[in-house]
């Protein structure tokens, strides 16, 4: 299963459930894995050196606990 969504700036974000981690990959960059779904999306939007961490006075830190929220809902609900 793999959800996609968008940062607030645009950047394609894909995450997916690899057995007992999570894997968020942002734009064309690299994949990173966690067992918290949030610090795998921080690290992977954050890596992609085109996003700052208040890109148009987005607070990435709350989108990306919001967004975390969302996808681990729909994943426990299935």
């Amino acid at each position: 299963m793999e959800w996609s969504t968008y940062t607030p700036d645009g950047r394609e974000v894909h995450v997916r459930r690899d057995f007992t981690l999570w894997v968020a990959r942002c734009g064309e960059g690299q994949e990173f894995r966690s067992e918290l779904l949030d610090v795998a999306l921080a690290e992977a939007i954050h890596s992609d050196h085109e996003v700052a961490g208040h890109t148009l006075g987005v607070d990435f830190g709350s989108w990306t606990r919001e967004q975390a929220d969302t996808i681990e809902r729909e994943f426990t609900d299935k």
